[in-house]
C-alpha cells in the first residue's frame, strides 16, 4: 500500500509540474515580426504545434525553418530545422519548467541559439528573445495577423 501511495504521489507531482501543450495554443496563427517581412505560422496538429518561419521576398514566401513544439518523454520540446544550418539536422530545445511568466526553451549545448523564449504580451502580440553566449542575443515583437 505504501508503494501505491508513493507512485500516485509521484505521478501527481510530475503531472502538476509539467506544462501542457495546450498552454501554448495561443501561438496558433500567423505572426509578423514588427517592421519586417518575416513571419511565423503555427498550427495545432493533434497534440503538437507545427510551424514554419518564412520571409516574403517580392511577394513570394521563402521558408527559412520548420518548427515544432511537442511532448517528448513527458517534457515539452521546441524543435527547429533551419535550412543551411546544422547539416539540416533538427535541434531540440526542452522547456525550462522552473521559469514562470514565459516559455524558455533551452539547449545550452548548442552553439547558437542556446535559449528561445516566447512571452505572451496580450492576445495579439508576443515577445521573442533569442540568447547565445555572452552578448549574443536579440529580441523582437511579433503581431498576430488575421488569417
Amino acid at each position: 500500500m505504501k508503494y501505491l501511495i508513493l507512485i500516485l504521489f509521484s505521478i501527481c507531482v510530475y503531472s502538476c509540474s509539467t506544462q501542457d501543450i495546450q498552454s501554448l495554443h495561443f501561438l496558433e496563427g500567423t505572426w509578423q515580426v514588427e517592421g519586417k517581412q518575416q513571419f511565423e505560422k503555427w498550427e495545432v496538429k493533434g497534440n503538437e504545434l507545427i510551424g514554419i518561419g518564412y520571409q516574403l521576398i517580392d511577394g513570394k514566401q521563402k521558408v527559412l525553418e520548420h518548427l515544432a513544439i511537442k511532448e517528448i518523454e513527458g517534457k515539452l520540446v521546441y524543435q527547429a530545422t533551419v535550412f543551411n544550418q546544422n547539416q539540416g539536422a533538427t535541434i531540440s530545445f526542452p522547456l525550462n519548467e522552473s521559469i514562470s511568466g514565459y516559455y524558455s526553451f533551452e539547449n545550452l549545448e548548442h552553439d547558437f541559439p542556446k535559449k528561445i523564449q516566447y512571452q505572451k504580451i496580450d492576445g495579439t502580440r508576443i515577445m521573442v528573445n533569442v540568447f547565445g553566449d555572452n552578448e549574443q542575443s536579440f529580441s523582437f515583437v511579433m503581431n498576430r495577423l488575421s488569417d
